[in-house]
C-alpha cells in the first residue's frame, strides 16, 4: 500500500516515538504482547493481595498524556484499518482475523490469551475504534471482565463488570487522569477493584499492538 506524505509522517513519528520500545524488548509481536501482559497480570497481583485498587494518576510505563503523540497514534490506526484489505495477511500474521458478528466495515479480532483479546474496527459512522478485554480465568478474582474501548486521544470509555456489577466510566486522557464528572460514582466504586495503572497497561498494549502492526504493513508496502 503506498501511504501518502502526511500519513508516512504520521507512521514515522509515531515510530520514533515509540523508540524505546524498539531498542528494549526483542522486535516480535509475541514477545512484546506477552511482556506487556506480565506487566498487566501483575498489576492485578499486586492489586489482588496488596490491598484496595485505589490509584492515581500519575505517570507511568510508555503512556504519555502528550495530545499530539496521542493524535498521531489514532492518525496511524485510521491508516491502517483503512489498508486491511491491501494487507490482510499482514493483519493475519499479527494475529488479526475477521469478527464475526459485527456490521462493522472492518471489524478485526486478536485472542492474545484465552484472558486477554483485542478488537480493531473500522466504521464509516461512528470511526475507528479498539476494544481490549481482560476476562480472568481465575474465580473469585474481584470481578469478570474488565474493557478499555479507545475511540480517541480525548475517548477512552472503560468497562468493569462483576456478578452483581456494571461500571462504565467516560476518560478524557490518555494518562486517565481526567475522567467525566457525571461518572465520578461508578468511577470511585471501580478504582476499588482496580488501579490506574491497570488501565495505564492496557493502553500500553494498545500502543504497543499498533505499533507492531505498523511495522508489518511497512515491511509488506
Amino acid at each position: 500500500m503506498k501511504y501518502s506524505e502526511k500519513e508516512q509522517k504520521g507512521i514515522d513519528k509515531v515510530a520514533n516515538m515509540n523508540r524505546f520500545f524498539d531498542k528494549i524488548l526483542m522486535p516480535t509481536v509475541g514477545v512484546l504482547i506477552i511482556i506487556t501482559l506480565l506487566l498487566f497480570i501483575g498489576g492485578r497481583v499486586r492489586e489482588k493481595f496488596g490491598g484496595s485498587g485505589e490509584g492515581t494518576a500519575s505517570s507511568s510505563g510508555t503512556v504519555s498524556s502528550d495530545p499530539s503523540e496521542a493524535s498521531e497514534l489514532m492518525l496511524l490506526r485510521h491508516t491502517l484499518l483503512a489498508g486491511y484489505a491491501d494487507h490482510r495477511e499482514d493483519f493475519a500474521a499479527c494475529g488479526y482475523l475477521p469478527a464475526e458478528g459485527y456490521s462493522q466495515k472492518v471489524a478485526l479480532r486478536r485472542q492474545v490469551d484465552e484472558e486477554l483479546v483485542i478488537f480493531q474496527f473500522a466504521d464509516d459512522t461512528v470511526g475507528d475504534f479498539t476494544v481490549i478485554k481482560y476476562a480472568p480465568a481465575v474465580e473469585d478474582f474481584g470481578y469478570t471482565s474488565l474493557s478499555l474501548t479507545v475511540s480517541s486521544e480525548s475517548l477512552l470509555n472503560v468497562r468493569l463488570r462483576g456478578e452483581d456489577s456494571d461500571w462504565r466510566v467516560s476518560f478524557t486522557a490518555t494518562d486517565f487522569s481526567v475522567h467525566s464528572p457525571d461518572d465520578e460514582a461508578d468511577y470511585r466504586r471501580m478504582m476499588k477493584r482496580i488501579s490506574v495503572e491497570d488501565l495505564k497497561a492496557m493502553y500500553d498494549l494498545f500502543v504497543t499492538d499498533l505499533h507492531q502492526l505498523a511495522e508489518s504493513c511497512r515491511d509488506a508496502a
